[in-house]
């Protein structure tokens, strides 16, 4: 009675190699002094320096962070503890514990706050430089690198007039200093939109290492933020049952800063449980997709349907590029509009240089 306890965290978003602060205070609000009193806490082992130190909490996968204390009347103590963010996940601190008793603890009582609080790591960015990725959209945010089509929202210049040219794009302050009529020059512009698809089980039961696995959630991760930055449009479709909703990954897509973070948290969540197979999984999503989307795959082992599905895409006019880390084979790369094999993070950072299929 009066014993109050406050668990709060520092962040609870992190990249690997960061940080958290987790402040743990206990409080008694009451003349009655405690002769002693503990507080455990569940933390999930992969967040502790020195897991093998402490007891196994009640959930698996967790250890209990222990204290011990006494406390006077209407005092309150804390203790911190840095939780280390060593790689990508998504981690839930279990419930505080709290115990106490008599003096010669022969009878104790204990509570226990059922409140979880969650620790998402991102996963690891690598820099692109240049990602040649195609696109059909004639409008848009990102500068073209062929003269086809032009932004009226975006003047670059003004030039002579010439009868071809409408009036509407007429420049009339410059066509009054020049004493020469002068029209408006447009940037080129492609609007790029990009549905991002990862096969969760192309990474499954094929010899493929843990660290492929995670390779190809980086170069999600790191085509995503390249994308965003070129403000382009960006969508996330991943086979894999998230820990906390159990529901696949369907981000449609979309663009801004607030897209990037929903992009990384979901990849922050990927395990190897998947919902379905990837083709059945790959067909009921990509026929809802806008036309000239360009499609992105992520994969280690080529799934067998992989050449058809690219073949379909490109009957339907979609622009398809893969993306294979670790796995073997080829199959299906004639139907694909580029073709990019990564093996270790050292080729992913000469990722703009990759010859395409």
């Amino acid at each position: 009675s009066g014993v109050t306890c406050q668990r709060t965290l520092s962040a609870n978003r992190a990249f690997p190699g960061e940080t958290i602060e987790l402040k743990l205070k206990l409080s008694n609000r009451k003349l009655l002094p405690l002769p002693w009193i503990e507080v455990d806490s569940e933390i999930p082992l992969q967040l502790l320096a020195d897991p093998a130190s402490l007891p196994a909490g009640a959930s698996p996968g967790t250890r209990l962070l222990s204290h011990i204390t006494s406390l006077l009347w209407y005092t309150s103590v804390s203790w911190r503890q840095k939780l280390d963010c060593p790689r990508r996940g998504y981690y839930k601190l279990g419930p505080v514990t709290v115990t106490s008793g008599d003096i010669f603890g022969w009878y104790p009582r204990a509570i226990t706050w059922k409140r979880t609080d969650e620790i998402i790591v991102y996963p690891k960015i690598f820099p692109i430089t240049h990602l040649a990725i195609p696109s059909l959209y004639p409008m848009g945010e990102t500068v073209a690198e062929r003269r086809i089509f032009e932004d009226p929202t975006r003047t670059i210049g003004v030039r002579d007039y010439t009868p071809q040219d409408g009036l509407r794009h007429i420049h009339w302050k410059a066509s009054a200093r020049h004493q020469n009529l002068q029209v408006k020059v447009f940037e080129p512009t492609t609007t790029l939109k990009v549905a991002l698809f990862l096969a969760v089980d192309s990474f499954q039961n094929y010899g493929v290492a843990a660290e492929d696995f995670e390779l190809g959630i980086s170069a999600a991760a790191s085509i995503a933020n390249y994308l965003v930055q070129q403000r382009s449009q960006i969508g996330l479709f991943v086979n894999s049952r998230l820990p906390d909703t159990s529901q696949a990954v369907r981000i449609l897509p979309g663009g801004g800063l607030n897209q990037l973070l929903n992009i990384l948290e979901a990849l922050a969540k990927v395990t190897y449980v998947t919902s379905n197979s990837f083709t059945d999984f790959f067909q009921d999503e990509w026929g809802r997709l806008p036309w000239g989307t360009t499609v992105v795959l992520v994969i280690s082992k080529p799934p067998e349907a992989l050449p058809a599905l690219l073949l379909r895409l490109r009957e339907a006019g979609y622009k398809s590029i893969v993306i294979q880390v670790g796995g073997e084979g080829d199959a299906g790369a004639q139907h694909a509009d580029s073709w990019y094999k990564i093996r270790s993070a050292g080729e992913f950072l000469e990722f703009k240089s990759r010859a395409a299929v």
